[in-house]
Formats: C-alpha cells, structure tokens, sequence
C-alpha cells in the first residue's frame, strides 16, 4: 500500500510540475512564471518533455473537473494522474482509450486502494 501511495504522490507532484512548469513555457522562457486559466478541453504540454495535460470533467470521480496528466506516445501499460479539488487519483492505462482507477486520496483524509479485477 506505501508503494501505490508513493507513485500515487509522485504522479501528482509530476501533475503539478507539468501544471507550474507549463506556465514559464508559455511565458516565453521567461524566470517569471506567468499563471493562466484553463477550461475543460482545454491542454497543456511541456516543452521538450514527453508529458501533457488536459482539463476534463471525470465520471467516475462524481463528474468533476480534474487535470488529467500523463505522458506521450502510447498509453497502454502506462500510469497517469487525475487530480481535483477534492482528490488525487491514480491510473492505469490498460488500453489507448480505458484506464482504471487504482487508488485515490482524498485532501486532508484518506486515501482508498481499488481492488484488481481480472
């Protein structure tokens, strides 16, 4: 259970890295960050760095908005993030367009492991 809740953290501080990071990118490499607002569809990538994010609205999550990170190229097999303002959550990409919730931590409370299903 440490072990999820450390890749649990560590995507969601990659999430934010991305999300903070993005801003000096659009800033025109500038020291300053420059912070901007984000709307659902709206995405977000980093430079020189195989990593992106978008802003959509989860079903499973009580259809809240979150930030959906996660890196390029194919999804299948890899892990991403979705946070909002209540969680954090972990995923697991089991094919291009499917992932399942591993675990999710709730701000200022607990987190909870989803079981594995075969």
């Amino acid at each position: 259970m440490s072990r999820l809740l450390a890749l649990l953290v560590l995507g969601t501080a990659i999430g934010l890295g991305v999300w903070l990071g993005s801003s000096v990118a659009l800033g025109g490499g500038h020291a300053s960050a420059q912070t901007f607002i984000a709307r659902p569809g709206d995405r977000i990538r980093v430079l020189d760095v195989p990593i992106a994010c978008r802003v959509v609205r989860v079903r499973e999550l009580g259809s809240r908005v979150a930030l959906d990170c996660r890196r390029g190229g194919p999804l299948a097999g890899t892990y991403g993030t979705l946070l909002t303002a209540r969680e954090a959550a972990l995923v697991d990409f089991v094919s291009a367009r499917r992932a399942k919730i591993l675990a999710v931590a709730q701000h200022e409370g607990d987190m909870r492991r989803c079981e594995k299903t075969s």
